[in-house]
């Protein structure tokens, strides 16, 4: 596809709202977390997964990235998976998503591979973000290592929303209507992540029915 990316998997947060490690949930066949590798696996050069509990994930195989700025939400996973990856761009995804899929990070690296780049060899584009259900999609996007430099500034001066981040960087947004003409998937199904029981839940059932509509 013209570029080497890095996939990455933010899995550094406390899953306090779950009561349990959010990851290590089973939708469908198998573990949310092994769904989101194996589909940035089809993509990716290398796969990363951003934690502070290296117990957890040590029998996946994949290098795990600790991060420098403990407690400080995901800006900090996405700052340590840009320190540690080998590629100039990385993508990552939340670890409780359970309906990603190797189209959509296929996508997501297609729409990476044709930013332009300047004479000067400077991109210009720093991050590519979707937009699902009216919001931005941080956390399922993709980040350029110039974007660095802003980010560290963010977490050494406590500005820790997202936002904030991303209005000092050169982002190119992809619209739920493109997203969808492109991977089919719908931008409810796409963002969906389980913040809770009930999200667990209705995560289950909804992949149960989809898997009793195809048998």
């Amino acid at each position: 596809m013209g570029i080497e990316i890095t996939g990455v998997v933010l899995a550094g947060g406390q899953s306090s709202r779950m009561g349990r490690n959010k990851a290590l949930l089973t939708v469908g066949r198998e573990k949310v977390i092994d769904t989101i590798i194996s589909a940035m696996s089809e993509v990716a050069q290398d796969i990363l997964i951003s934690a502070n509990d290296l117990n957890a994930y040590r029998e996946l195989g994949k290098k795990i990235i600790e991060d420098q700025f403990p407690g400080q939400g995901p800006l900090s996973g996405i700052h340590a998976a840009l320190q540690a990856a080998n590629t100039p761009w990385i993508m990552v995804a939340a670890c409780d998503m359970p309906f990603v899929s190797s189209d959509l990070f296929r996508f997501l690296v297609k729409t990476v591979a044709e930013v332009q780049i300047s004479d000067t060899g400077e991109s210009n584009c720093q991050a590519m973000i979707p937009i699902g259900d009216g919001r931005v999609q941080p956390l399922l996007g993709a980040y350029h290592i110039s974007s660095l430099p802003a980010l560290e500034e963010s977490l050494k001066s406590g500005k820790l929303r997202m936002t904030d981040w991303l209005a000092q960087l050169r982002v190119q947004y992809i619209t739920e209507e493109v997203l969808l003409h492109e991977t089919g998937m719908e931008a409810s199904r796409a963002f969906f992540n389980m913040n809770n029981p009930e999200d667990y839940t209705l995560a289950v059932q909804r992949q149960a029915k989809e898997e009793g509509e195809l048998s």
